[in-house]
């Protein structure tokens, strides 16, 4: 009996040490365990602030409740997931399933046509860069003193483009800058709101971008069928300006109206140049669908694409002191007509524009000048080889015969993919009758958007 006495008392101790082995561990390895149990609950902890503060006060602060999993399916509080692995552990019970951590970003990026696009739950940024390498060979009639007819190599634009929306969808924004500019490197910057929920039947814009007139200037320089816009489009639509525009494309953008303010003297200009404000106004109607201001016909399928547009814009131009002639203003009015039409390939553009102008001097007479450009396109290989041809003519004084100045282009495109990637050839002939000479140039641009 003595004997067997004395070996319970040996198994009793060697269970007493193996259950302190778990503790001992834990101080070994830095780690703090104490264990109440109270009101049913049972209360572990793994450092020692949290156990004088829960003896104190009867505070846990920041815990885990995992019901049903003490011992006799009591209520287990732990003050972090280390104080339940050691309880569990200790009392010989299933190990604590976490839940799996997510590896998720919490933003997605994807890559598209030349766009990097990064979106989270509350923004989206669009970026993307564009490359236009060009090689221009000139042939004028009468050259220019010190300005010789030559060949040269150009990089005519590079720009890099941030666009997307935050916080809302219905907050948009725009901001873009060319490098190849030597100054004036900011091109567009802006933000727009939509007060239609997404319809964009009513929207509001303010900051720098192209002003609402002529189609052609609309269309951006990386989706034209000539490497560049014709001279007609260049004399009477400026492009960009800073001031406020509201706008909209309902009815699935079969409506496009813009009405506009602006300064009137161009881009990253921040002080108007005179007491003047200029109004700019665009109305468009696509029965067919949206064309979108791109030339070259990708979108048309089984229907043609038809739209007509107008435009109206109203200034006051200062004219600075030349020669005799004081300063004075130019108070211009300029109405616009533009007509666009696709189908299985094929694509037509036409734009007339007619300008008075009125001079505040009494000395100079008023005068009248007008503008029309013509434009056909087909795609002999669908959606890769396209022949465009261009016609325009400027008329400088419709009070003066004989002193137009006429602009005559072919064009040769290859598209690898669309606008994003190609590469054009042009060649054009501007004739002014004033002068009688005709100037002659070859362009040959690579471009890609990525």
């Amino acid at each position: 009996m003595r004997r067997s006495a004395m070996f319970r008392a040996g198994l009793v101790a060697l269970a007493l040490a193996l259950l302190a082995v778990p503790a001992a561990m834990a101080q070994v390895a830095g780690l703090y365990y104490q264990e109440v149990e109270k009101d049913g609950r049972v209360y572990v902890f793994n450092t020692a602030e949290g156990y004088k503060l829960f003896s104190e006060g009867g505070e846990m602060g920041k815990s885990l409740t995992l019901v049903g999993r003490a011992v006799d399916g009591k209520t287990l509080v732990a003050e972090n997931e280390t104080a339940v692995d050691l309880y569990l552990f200790k009392h010989n019970l299933p190990a604590y399933d976490r839940p799996t951590p997510s590896t998720a970003l919490p933003f997605d990026v994807s890559w598209k046509d030349g766009k990097t696009t990064i979106k989270s739950k509350s923004a989206e940024l669009v970026i993307s860069n564009r490359l236009q390498v060009r090689m221009t060979d000139e042939d004028r009639e009468v050259e220019p003193v010190g300005d010789p007819n030559r060949t040269s190599f150009s990089i005519r634009r590079m720009r890099t483009k941030f666009d997307g929306w935050v916080y809302t969808k219905n907050l948009t924004y725009e901001l873009q800058f060319d490098t190849a500019q030597q100054t004036n490197l900011l091109q567009d910057a802006n933000i727009n709101y939509d007060f239609t929920n997404g319809k964009k039947a009513f929207m509001l814009k303010a900051g720098q971008y192209k002003v609402p007139f002529g189609r052609q200037e609309l269309t951006s320089s990386g989706s034209q069928q000539f490497v560049d816009r014709s001279v007609v489009s260049g004399t009477f639509a400026r492009g960009r300006d800073i001031g406020i525009q509201l706008w909209g494309t309902p009815m699935n953008s079969k409506i496009d109206w813009r009405v506009g303010l602006f300064n009137g003297n161009g881009r990253t200009v921040s002080r108007n140049d005179n007491d003047d404000l200029q109004l700019n106004a665009r109305l468009a109607w696509q029965p067919f669908g949206d064309v979108k201001y791109s030339e070259s016909d990708f979108e048309s399928t089984d229907k043609p694409l038809f739209a007509i547009g107008l435009g109206y814009e109203a200034s006051a131009r200062p004219v600075a002191l030349a020669g005799t002639t004081p300063a004075h203003e130019n108070d211009q009015t300029i109405t616009g007509a533009d007509v666009s039409f696709k189908y299985k390939g094929f694509s037509l553009f036409g734009e007339l524009f007619q300008r008075e102008n009125d001079r505040t001097l009494a000395t100079l007479s008023d005068f009248d000048d007008s503008g029309i450009v013509l434009q056909a396109g087909y795609f002999v290989v669908p959606q890769k080889f396209e022949v465009a041809l261009r016609l325009g003519e400027f008329d400088p004084n419709d009070d003066i015969d004989e002193n137009e100045r006429e602009e005559r282009g072919l064009a040769l495109n290859y598209f690898f993919n669309k606008h994003n990637h190609k590469l054009q050839g042009d060649y054009r002939e501007i004739e002014d009758k004033a002068r009688k000479t005709t100037d002659k140039e070859f362009r040959l641009q690579y471009q890609i958007i990525f």
